[in-house]
């Protein structure tokens, strides 16, 4: 069966999307899992495999610290059915095939043990939700595309998108990601562009969500996903859950952009909006 990811540019609506997903009683949803893309990052670079060994350990040591509890830095008004982050296997699991990991990597079978490695730890999160199949969201996902097909060459990725002007009014007042306008429009632009290409170049294992749609109308918008997914029941698995549908944050960089903004990121990224088909 398909493994399934999301990711796009961060505040393009992952979490969402993972949360509302999550809630169909086959699919258990996995939030920000960014230990995968430190690994995956490791692995393609050709670091020699007793250095990519030694830093995957060091990097899992820190990050198994709490779980199964992870921070965020959601904001209030952020509200999420599974919560902000939605992670159940412990540290335990999480080191142990971590060890097992590393072991695959010394004798030369990084993918199979890549593979291997999530399997076990997205199976025993599968297993603790009750759920028969994961579905894992990290935003930067969307950058390492060709190396998670690498390891799973029959995945789904749902590539999510949202107007760049939002993301970006967003992005600059987080303590994380580019701070100034024009910086964050490359950005932005970058991550849907690799999206964009992989969806170009593997049309068959990728679909688009829009942000804007899953506000304006969540049952209409995951219905066909749900059916490209081999599930069903959109409706009935939404049912009265409305837990973070705002569609008053769709254009909500209006109030906080000034024209130097505006015209800063149409200089970096205008064009690509506007082939997006968002309106001016």
């Amino acid at each position: 069966m398909s493994r399934i990811f999301i990711g796009g540019a961060g505040r393009s609506g992952t979490t969402l999307l993972v949360d509302l997903l999550g809630l169909h009683p086959n699919l258990s949803p996995i939030y920000e899992t960014d230990f995968v893309v430190f690994c995956a990052r490791l692995l393609s670079a050709g670091v020699p495999t007793d250095v990519a060994a030694t830093q995957i350990a060091q990097f899992m040591e820190q990050w198994t610290r709490g779980l199964p509890h992870r921070p965020h830095n959601k904001r209030a008004h952020e509200r999420f059915v599974h919560g902000p982050h939605h992670i159940l296997f412990g540290r335990d699991t999480a080191l142990r095939e971590t060890r097992r990991f590393c072991d695959a990597i010394a004798v030369g079978r990084e993918v199979e043990g890549f593979r291997n490695f999530l399997d076990s730890l997205f199976g025993e999160h599968t297993r603790l939700d009750g759920k028969t199949r994961w579905i894992n969201k990290t935003p930067a996902y969307v950058r390492m595309l060709p190396v998670l097909q690498q390891v799973y060459p029959d995945m789904k990725f749902i590539h999510c998108v949202r107007d760049g002007r939002d993301v970006v009014a967003s992005i600059v007042t987080r303590p994380f990601g580019p701070s100034k306008v024009d910086e964050a429009a490359r950005w932005w632009a970058g991550s849907v562009q690799a999206g964009i290409q992989f969806a170009n170049d593997n049309p068959e294992c990728v679909r688009e969500v829009r942000y804007e749609d899953l506000l304006r109308d969540p049952v209409r918008t995951l219905e066909p996903l749900l059916g490209w997914l081999g599930e069903e029941g959109a409706a009935s698995m939404l049912g009265a859950h409305s837990v973070g549908l705002d569609p008053s944050r769709a254009g909500a960089w209006r109030a906080s952009f000034s024209a130097n903004d505006a015209s800063a990121f149409d200089s970096e990224a205008g064009g690509l909006l506007d082939r997006l088909g968002y309106a001016a």
